[in-house]
């Protein structure tokens, strides 16, 4: 059960940015939820792709990964000539929505039995 915990936090929280920023609704939680999601999830996602097995260790590394990806992603929209900050939640959910997506698959490959031994 603890490992669908932070794909579920993640999805969740992806949907709640995305439907706040996008609908542009004016409301108090719309930077509380952007924050959130901006500052731990896109990183949360990659980092659960690892298999840590310290929790605080994830968590620290998937808040220094979702700062660089978060500034990454801005600095190339800005380069480009297209700087939108919707534009760069919706590359960063799209991250996220990856990583999500692959756990499953590592969580496999690190189960399957060394075909070498």
């Amino acid at each position: 059960m603890s490992r669908f915990i932070w794909p579920i936090i993640i999805l969740l929280s992806a949907i709640g940015a995305g439907v706040v920023v996008f609908q542009d609704m004016s409301t108090p939680i719309r930077p509380i939820l952007a924050f959130w999601f901006v500052l731990v999830c896109p990183g949360m996602a990659l980092v659960r792709l690892l298999g840590l097995r310290e929790w605080v260790v994830e968590l620290m590394l998937g808040i220094a990964l979702s700062i660089s990806l978060t500034t990454i992603v801005a600095m190339v929209t800005l380069y480009i000539g297209n700087w939108s900050p919707p534009l760069v939640l919706g590359v960063l959910i799209g991250i996220s929505l990856v990583g999500i997506l692959l756990q499953p698959l590592t969580t496999r490959l690190r189960s399957a039995p060394d075909a070498s031994s």
